[in-house]
């Protein structure tokens, strides 16, 4: 096993820019789940790029980073299969987490957030399906932004669970954050606010003062009023458990053949993610999650409309030391 530090798992390959545009002079890197022309998808994994053939055109995402002047320079680690939060890859290590060198760096998108922290590029892709970007951006100190559920920008980006999946942008800097955003998801419903909400529940609260000091200085900023905002109907286990069987299922439905044929050849954390998966495709639960998920996500459309926006930790802990047992996916 490679314990290497780099967020590269090809440093070497550069694409120069198609067309002038918003992000002329700008260098981004892309993890290993998108498509590059002539370059096999990895997904994180050895035994799987051993086994397929370069991809024939770039993701959409890329091809309109390209058409606006960016250049693409390396494609970074991912953890295998996009199915894990940790930030760690058995095969080609753990990027380095600059802000916390004894931590690790949050994933799937960890080699993405590695290299935009390091400075290595201005800004990078990634695939955010239950925290991918958000939670890798918040252990590494620099904005994570994932976007409303859109599949027309899911073209060439290898699917974990489609039902979730998003393409998302990580970068230290708030201008660029903004360019990038309005290259990838113009087009869209512009925001005109004039309500704040915050979650409050078991995490919110064991946060204490200082999540209330920054709700404060959010809703002063801003000039708004915050609303308290409890989903009493659905607790947090209710949710991840939603979560976690409909993960599950459309992971063993993407990549099941292929982990049944290879067993030996993916690292023990991600082999146990894949055992859960494998038993949900018969899991009575399942039905009752997607129930769930489908009321929950009617609360929030009409919650959130273009004129509201939902406060809410990006993470429960701070990131994780690495001596430490890390238990979470």
């Amino acid at each position: 096993m490679l314990t290497m530090n780099s967020p590269y798992i090809d440093s070497q390959l550069m694409i120069a820019p198609e067309s002038t545009g918003i992000l002329n002079g700008l260098a981004f890197s892309v993890k290993d789940v998108m498509a590059v022309t002539g370059h096999i998808t990895g997904l994180g994994n050895p035994t799987w790029t051993a086994t397929h053939q370069p991809a024939k055109s770039n993701a959409i995402a890329i091809t309109k980073l390209l058409n606006n002047g960016a250049t693409l320079d390396g494609i970074t680690v991912s953890d295998e299969f996009m199915f894990s939060i940790k930030g760690s890859n058995y095969h080609y290590g753990d990027p380095l987490n600059p802000k916390h060198p004894d931590c690790f760096t949050g994933g799937s998108s960890s080699g993405s957030a590695s290299a935009v922290s390091s400075g290595l590029v201005d800004f990078a892709l990634g695939t955010d399906t239950g925290g991918s970007v958000r939670v890798p951006a918040s252990y590494c100190g620099i904005y994570g932004f994932r976007p409303s559920h859109d599949l027309s920008m899911l073209a060439g980006i290898a699917p974990l669970a489609t039902s979730f999946d998003t393409v998302g942008v990580l970068t230290k800097s708030s201008s660029i954050l903004k360019k990038v955003g309005q290259v990838l998801y113009s087009g869209n419903v512009r925001l005109d606010l004039k309500k704040i909400y915050y979650l409050d529940n078991s995490i919110t609260q064991s946060l204490g003062a200082e999540y209330q000091q920054e709700l404060g200085r959010i809703g002063k900023s801003l000039g708004i009023q915050k609303t308290r905002f409890q989903p009493v109907n659905f607790s947090l286990d209710l949710l991840y458990n939603a979560f976690k069987r409909i993960q599950g299922f459309q992971a063993w439905s993407n990549y099941g053949k292929w982990i049944s044929k290879h067993p030996q050849d993916i690292g023990p954390d991600i082999a146990d993610h894949f055992a859960f998966a494998k038993v949900v495709k018969s899991d009575i639960g399942l039905k009752e999650a997607i129930e769930t998920k489908t009321k929950f996500a009617k609360l929030l459309n009409g919650l959130l409309t273009n004129q509201a926006i939902l406060i809410l930790p990006t993470t429960s802990s701070t990131a994780p030391n690495k001596n430490e047992d890390f238990k979470k996916n």
